[in-house]
């Protein structure tokens, strides 16, 4: 996904899609409240 040759590393890249689907994953955490809709789209 990230090997189009890009000069960036690939940590950069999940720092851009890992913060969004972590602040996802956090919303949904504190919206739900239990423990169970942790790690979303995260397997």
């Amino acid at each position: 996904m990230i090997a189009q040759g890009n000069p960036m590393p690939v940590p950069y890249g999940e720092m851009l899609v890992g913060s969004r689907r972590i602040s996802q994953d956090i919303s949904t955490r504190d919206e739900g409240g239990d423990g169970k809709v942790v790690v979303i789209g995260r397997g």
